[in-house]
């Protein structure tokens, strides 16, 4: 077997280019079909405005792709296509591009083979990618992370081109002297050094993960061609291309004003709250994703994540996917591919580790270039499978032996699997389409209810509020509303959603409204209807003192006093709690109500703040009002008050309180 495999696209034709321009369309046609058809909540609601106004989204800003989108819409909207729509199609048209480069730069990986056996392994490569339900979810919406995995597959097409093993003919040489030959391949180098460098460059304006790829891209170019970095010369040339486009990173201070994004200088009360000051810490902050509220896990952390991590390799290629990534890998050694078994294996390991530790919501969408390496491994199975295992150039010259035309047939029969995966993925792709359908329907219903023009509106998730900015942005409507939300800015105003609907309430002169109900808050907060869906926040949950005044610690808590009004098979008590101390946990509370001969008359058991403000919430200084109807057998005399709170385990926070009832 020939030990020198190539490692260049020489073996790409014509033919495959035509295939990857039918790729193109064919993708990025099928993900057009279930692309959402409106604005969105969350990340993708953020880039659909801020794109349209040429403003800045979350860090680390994505100033490229803000250009890019911002270009798309206006060009669509000439055409009377809404914004929301032209840039949720775009992630279509990059996933589509993407799988096109994918597969050209599969044909030039692939070991000797017959062209139909490389085609169809690198087609299977590619089908498992596209099926990929979280690359089928991003492509179908405003998201970043098809532009992402479109730089990865380009810059790793450039590297495989600057490797590229081009030996002079012997024709070549008789026709040319060998000065003139090597100018032209110095030439022919050098800008295919720099072209590499500015895709480096650009990726890096649009993510920051790219820097996960530069040690296995190294190892790669230095294990297939370690005379890669040559002609020196073309070395100045590739530094500009790589650090001239990270200057778009300026483009986030000089949008930085007022009217960059509505979400980012809101007014509060007399005030204004500002998310970015445009101080060059703001900007070092933004750029480096430190301004967000996220971080990393230490190890134990890392190693709890790894379960979720095996359940996502297994639920996006299951078994029989993960035995044809093993299959390619071990293809990959008997052909000795060194330099694509190190960049595709360090690099998966390098995302792997990195997910591990990286502490975010989303973590899920991050494994998408560790998917793309192992399509490259069951591109490499598939021609391992196609050729029966054989693989010198003799071999995939001579005719196919019977052996070899059932192997091809059995690669055949593995697309079944992409085939399988698209259908029973789909309800995915539609729970995108309806989450678009349903931001649309809330909006319309909150801003026909309608809010006070001037109203602060809250709730417990910034992904529900970022449709109105939309609204606001776009469509011109809603203008003089705020919006805010837990960790809108990293300070303790905002630490959860009772110091934030406090500060609302600490505005002062904007009233204040909640968007949907959230059952417990009234523990703190007065809460009354209000035109649905909104709930109408009054201030504190209660200002008058208990009518049976008690001062009696129980942990980290006080119990103040209680009122109870008995009824004739019930009775209602509203416990007033102080918190001493912030609890560690969410507790369940039971409120039990005694006869004089210590028979139990009825019992109610539930958290304390329900859902939404959990004890694990409470901080200290808050006083909360717990209010509880308990069933009592008609006729019942209530003597005794018995109360305690407990944990998931049954595990008091302290031994029960027990009270004498005011008669």
């Amino acid at each position: 077997m020939d030990e020198r495999v190539p490692l260049t696209g020489e073996k790409v034709t014509q033919t495959d280019r035509q295939i990857a321009l039918v790729v193109l369309a064919l993708v990025a046609g099928l993900y057009l079909r279930d692309v959402a058809p409106d604005l969105l909540a969350g990340d993708a609601g953020e880039f659909q405005f801020a794109a349209w106004r040429w403003g800045l989204a979350h860090p680390t800003g994505y100033p490229l792709y803000l250009l890019l989108g911002g270009l798309w819409q206006r060009l669509w909207a000439l055409l009377g296509v809404s914004p929301a729509l032209s840039l949720n199609a775009l992630s279509a048209l990059f996933a589509g591009a993407a799988a096109a480069l994918f597969y050209l730069l599969l044909v030039g990986w692939l070991p000797p083979a017959r062209v139909v056996v490389r085609r169809l392994a690198a087609g299977l490569g590619v089908a498992l990618l596209v099926v990929n339900p979280t690359l089928r979810t991003q492509s179908v919406q405003a998201e970043i992370y098809t532009l992402h995995l479109l730089f990865i597959v380009a810059i790793l097409l450039a590297a495989q081109s600057l490797v590229a093993q081009r030996p002079i003919s012997n024709l070549q040489s008789q026709a040319a002297n060998a000065a003139t030959v090597t100018h032209a391949a110095d030439r022919r180098r050098s800008r295919r050094q720099i072209t590499l460098a500015l895709l480096i460059g650009l990726a890096l304006t649009h993510h920051a993960t790219t820097l996960l790829l530069l040690p296995a891209l190294l190892l790669y170019l230095w294990l297939a061609d370690r005379t890669w970095w040559r002609p020196v010369r073309a070395w100045p040339w590739s530094l500009l291309a790589l650090t001239l486009p990270l200057l778009l990173y300026l483009y986030i201070p000089l949008r930085a004003g007022p009217d960059a994004s509505p979400w980012l200088h809101q007014r509060l009360g007399d005030g204004v709250l500002s998310l970015y000051d445009g101080t060059w810490p703001a900007f070092f902050n933004y750029v480096t994703g430190r301004a967000i509220s996220v971080g990393f896990n230490d190890l134990n952390g890392a190693v709890a994540a790894a379960p979720t991590a095996l359940l996502l390799w297994l639920r996006h290629f299951e078994w029989p996917g993960l035995l044809l990534m093993a299959t390619g890998l071990f293809v990959l050694i008997r052909v000795r591919q060194w330099p694509v078994l190190a960049l595709t294996l360090v690099y998966a390991l390098t995302q792997q580790i990195f997910n591990l530790f990286y502490a975010i919501g989303d973590i899920f969408v991050y494994y998408l270039p560790a998917y793309l390496m192992a399509c490259v491994w069951i591109a490499f199975a598939g021609a391992g499978i196609g050729m029966a295992f054989r693989f010198t150039a003799k071999d995939a010259a001579a005719p196919p032996s019977r052996v070899e035309q059932w192997s091809l047939v059995l690669l055949v029969l593995l697309y079944w699997a992409p085939l399988q995966f698209w259908g029973r993925y789909t309800p995915l792709v539609q729970q995108v389409q309806a989450q678009s359908s349903a931001a649309r329907a809330r909006w319309e219903a909150i801003l026909a209810a309608p809010p006070p023009a001037d109203a602060i509106l809250v709730s417990n998730d910034r992904d529900d509020l970022v449709p109105l900015f939309y609204l606001q942005t776009v469509e011109g409507r809603g203008a003089g509303l705020t919006g805010i939300f837990p960790l809108i800015a990293p300070d303790a105003r905002f630490r959860d959603i009772g110091a934030t609907v406090q500060s609302a309430l600490d505005a002062g002169d904007q009233p204040v409204y909640l968007i949907k109900p959230m059952p417990g808050l009234e523990v703190r907060f007065g809460l009354a209807e209000a035109a649905p869906p909104l709930v109408q926040v009054l201030g504190a949950a209660s200002t008058a003192p208990p009518t049976v005044a008690v001062d009696a610690a129980y942990g980290p808590l006080r119990l103040l006093g209680y009122d109870w009004a008995p009824a004739a098979d019930t009775v209602d008590v509203t416990l007033h709690w102080q918190v001493d101390e912030p609890l560690a946990a969410d507790y369940t509370a039971t409120v039990q109500i005694f006869d004089g001969a210590d028979e139990k008359l009825g019992q109610d058991d539930r958290p304390p703040g329900g859902e939404f403000y959990p004890t694990s919430l409470w901080q200290a200084g808050e006083t909360l009002i717990d209010r509880r109807t308990v069933a009592l057998p008609t006729g019942a005399q209530p003597a005794t008050l018995l109360l305690g709170f407990y944990d998931e385990d049954q595990t008091m926070l302290a031994p029960p309180l027990e009270l004498p009832l005011a008669q």
